[in-house]
């Protein structure tokens, strides 16, 4: 259903786009009719036609588009946004009741992994949305006017197998002539028939001219003259039209434009047909033609005429009235393009055929103004804004690389015993980069690359027990053990190219039992694995399920992209640094955490409790939910004259607590984007309403890199 909503808001987004551009040429044809040349007429609507079939349109500064305000080229469906995983929640920030919408959540406890399922879905499900509705009625639509002139087309084609081939020799050498006229090498087989009422040809490839039996006994030179015109058609490629026709109209028969359209170009081209023909016999011509014209529809206007993706005369008074005037009108080289007119319509297609340059584009000639020229300016503005992290975590092995300060070898190989990647981490502090390898066995396989020797950053850190030289199958290293509490660690130290390899291969408890441990063998396989990054198969180091974090401009763009809207920046001192920035690929939503102790999350999908307090009017806890919370109450507030929900979240006593944690939250919608503040109530108290105030009256990321 999500596809076909999808293609359906492109159809629509297509079919605005087309109509506004159809009625701007249908006036220009008005006001420059007889200006305009018949063939030019038809090239201008062709271009109309050809726009409505493309559900894919290419964009550029020429296009008419541009002149109108910003319609949404934001809303350019044909888009894809690149994977990029998201990276690791601060575990220890407030729960949120987006993130309980379609996230799996992991918290660490006791050293053991705890799993809490999703709890729903951010709409209420089984509700079949007015989209959903009109996709429906859409598509209906489509198969019907497709499958109705497939059947059409099938009943014709059928109905054309009992006519014969005609095999007069006058009439052939007629058709040879007529053929020598319009520069026609293909054979073209003539048939004549009881089964239609007027004169046509079809065959894109293998072209075939039907006559009504009627037509027989005719005068040659009228014979001549129909034959030319249906000839005329196909040198033309007229069928090529029909069929775009019965395609634009499927796709968007309820626009009465391009019924409309349509049917101007059915008329065109029976015009277009007669001034090619005309061009080609002569001015002299002209009146003999005509006399051709009326004799033929004489014999047919009583008659109604075949329906069917074959070009035909169309034999209405008023079409017929136009034909004439037109023919009487001729002057010879009408239908020939001059220079100019080919240049007029080759920039016409441009300025038709195309969007306005989306904010997609837009944002790319921004990026590359901020990578070029304000690079110094931008990184200052995120020293400002983001407080200097002591970790900074990554979703994959090319942003890892990136950021790291030194050159390093990656594992091609860890031990088969379910270890799973966890953290791509970089600690700029330490200078020390790391490898963390989580197991369901309760083992942690560590492995960090130091530019500088590792003592210093144990030695701050733990008790240095020992170190000294050691040899794993030929491998030469050293061996150090550390003590942490009651806890001893022994490390393998591995130097190459001046970089330190430091693996984690034992823990020993305080009553000399083995915590966990990998055998020195396995140190050795791991080892003679490492390899360039550009070496190994990248994948196994994509860490999906989390959040993807920004520490600079550029990867404040792709949140920008991850998130897919353009989200509110607070720049305050009174909310202060941010200690975080997390874009979700999953949900969608982008979450700021303060200093102030508060987080902030900009979502265009309707939060579970929210959504839920809205129709309920009360609030009813997940399970999952009861890990965490003991009960939730939620109440409206107006505030800034804005309806907010405030959601209360009581925890259970723990230890010697008299009184309960409470997360509080507050969630409010603001043009489909929804906002929700959570801190907790006692740890973080701040001056919720000058925090939402500051949050409402800030600048979007948008407006903040195009200075506005």
């Amino acid at each position: 259903m999500d596809i076909l909503n999808m293609i359906f808001m492109n159809v629509l987004l297509v079919t605005f786009t087309s109509s506004i551009i159809a009625v701007l040429i249908l006036i220009i044809r008005y006001l420059l009719k007889a200006r305009i040349s018949i063939r030019f007429n038809q090239i201008l609507l062709s271009f109309i036609l050809l726009r409505f079939c493309m559900l894919i349109v290419p964009e550029s500064s020429i296009s008419i588009l541009n002149l109108l305000p910003q319609y949404g080229a934001e809303n350019t469906i044909s888009e894809s946004l690149s994977t990029i995983h998201p990276n690791i929640e601060n575990r220890q920030t407030p729960r949120n009741s987006i993130g309980k919408i379609t996230q799996v959540d992991y918290i660490k406890n006791d050293d053991k992994r705890l799993e809490l399922p999703t709890v729903g879905t951010t709409h209420v499900e089984n509700k079949i949305s007015i989209t959903n509705i009109l996709s429906i009625i859409w598509l209906a639509g489509l198969l019907i006017i497709l499958i109705g002139a497939i059947l059409i087309q099938g009943r014709f084609t059928y109905k054309l197998k009992s006519c014969e081939q005609i095999d007069d020799s006058e009439l052939l050498i007629i058709m040879e002539k007529c053929k020598k006229i319009l520069g026609i090498k293909r054979n073209v087989n003539i048939y004549m028939g009881d089964n239609f009422k007027s004169p046509f040809i079809i065959g894109i490839f293998r072209p075939s001219v039907y006559i009504p039996k009627q037509m027989i006994n005719v005068d040659q030179e009228h014979f001549q003259h129909v034959i030319l015109h249906e000839l005329a058609h196909y040198k033309r490629k007229d069928l090529i039209y029909n069929i775009f026709s019965v395609i634009a109209i499927g796709i968007h028969w309820f626009n009465p434009i391009i019924w409309k359209i349509t049917s101007i170009i059915k008329s065109d081209i029976e015009l277009a047909c007669d001034t090619y023909v005309l061009d080609r016999l002569g001015e002299d011509n002209a009146i003999s033609y005509g006399e051709s014209i009326l004799v033929v529809t004489r014999l047919f206007l009583s008659r109604r005429n075949q329906i069917g993706l074959a070009c035909y005369l169309n034999n209405t008074k008023k079409q017929l009235e136009r034909r004439i005037i037109m023919i009487n009108k001729f002057k010879k080289n009408t239908y020939k393009f001059t220079a100019l007119s080919i240049m007029s319509a080759l920039l016409i297609g441009g300025i038709v055929l195309t969007n306005p340059v989306s904010a997609r584009q837009k944002n790319d000639k921004l990026k590359d103004s901020i990578d070029n020229l304000e690079i110094d300016e931008n990184k200052d503005m995120m020293d400002d804004i983001l407080v200097k992290l002591y970790c900074n975590r990554y979703n994959n092995l090319d942003s890892f690389i990136d950021n790291v300060e030194f050159d390093f070898m990656v594992p091609d190989y860890v031990p088969q015993n379910n270890y799973y990647l966890g953290e791509l981490a970089w600690f700029p502090h330490d200078e020390r980069a790391r490898l963390f390898y989580d197991n369901d066995n309760g083992f942690f396989l560590d492995i960090m690359m130091f530019q500088k020797d590792p003592d210093e950053y144990f030695g701050n850190r733990t008790v240095k027990i020992d170190r000294y030289p050691s040899s794993i199958e030929g491998i030469e290293g050293e061996i150090l053990v550390t003590k942490f509490g009651s806890e001893t660690t022994k490390h393998f130290i591995y130097k190459k190219n001046d970089i330190y390899y430091v693996i984690d291969y034992q823990k020993v408890n305080g009553d000399n039992s083995i915590k966990g441990e990998i055998p020195l063998s396995e140190v050795a396989e791991i080892i003679k694995s490492l390899k360039n990054p550009e070496d190994v198969d990248k994948s196994i180091f994509d860490l999906p399920n989390i959040d993807f974090c920004v520490y600079s401009m550029e990867d404040m763009e792709t949140a920008r992209e991850i998130v897919g809207f353009d989200f509110k920046l607070p720049i305050d001192d009174f909310l202060g640094k941010y200690t975080r920035i997390q874009a979700s690929e999953d949900r969608k939503d982008i979450k700021l955490n303060f200093e102030g102790g508060f987080n902030l999350v900009q979502t265009q999908e309707i939060p579970y409790y929210y959504n839920q307090f809205t129709k309920l009017g009360k609030l009813e806890i997940a399970d999952s939910e009861k890990v965490w919370f003991e009960k939730m109450e939620g109440n409206w507030e107006y505030i800034n004259n804005r309806k907010v929900l405030k959601i209360i979240y009581t925890c259970e006593l723990f230890g010697n607590q008299t009184e309960p944690d409470r997360d509080i939250e507050y969630i409010w919608c603001d043009n489909d984007i929804y906002y929700c503040i959570s801190y907790n109530g006692y740890t973080s108290p701040i001056d919720i309403e000058k925090a939402m105030k500051h949050i409402m009256d800030s600048k979007t990321f948008d407006e903040i890199t195009k200075g506005e």
